[in-house]
């Protein structure tokens, strides 16, 4: 949690919080994507749509998926406001970073 201090009429966040850093467990690798329903998160990092529309192409000749859904963030410096849709929705979901 971030602590907030006053600067005459400017507030200034401190970002003072613990950080997280157990380790975690992996998801399950998936056996086949044949079936799956893949969703693709297309961060908004310049070139990451060319890269992803390459890798949404491969998926859908290559593979029996059940569906393939695309998200775009609006911009890369915020969190994706559809990450609860994501894991309702999808068995799987591929990040595209850009450069």
């Amino acid at each position: 949690m971030s602590e907030q201090q006053k600067f005459g009429k400017v507030s200034v966040l401190l970002p003072n919080g613990t950080a997280d850093i157990a380790a975690k467990a992996l998801a399950p690798r998936l056996k086949s994507l044949a079936g799956m329903r893949i969703g693709i998160l297309d961060n908004n990092k310049e070139f990451a749509d060319l890269v992803l529309s390459g890798v949404a192409a491969i998926l859908q000749r290559e593979y029996s998926l059940r569906e393939l859904r695309v998200w775009r963030k609006s911009y890369l410096g915020i969190p994706a406001p559809f990450t609860a849709e994501m894991a309702a929705g999808c068995d799987a979901v591929i990040n595209g970073v850009g450069h």
